[in-house]
């Protein structure tokens, strides 16, 4: 048998291989860390809001003390 010949026979032996994995493409799973996602984004969500949240008792906390030295 020639070169060429065993060649071309090995890559039809290869084919359903390729058959397979277009198959397992078609049962497509998204990647675990879309499914799973980090605890690093719930802890930046919480960073920020505790930050809007102070800022905001800062702001508060500064009028009132002003208010109250200027009533005085």
């Amino acid at each position: 048998m020639s070169r060429k010949r065993q060649t071309l026979l090995q890559q039809e032996r290869k084919e359903p291989e390729h058959a397979a994995v277009a198959e397992l493409d078609d049962h497509y799973l998204p990647p675990r860390q879309t499914v799973h996602p980090t605890e690093k984004e719930k802890w930046v969500f919480i960073f920020y809001r505790s930050l809007l949240w102070i800022f905001v008792l800062l702001v508060a906390g500064l009028l009132i003390w002003g208010w109250t030295l200027f009533n005085s």
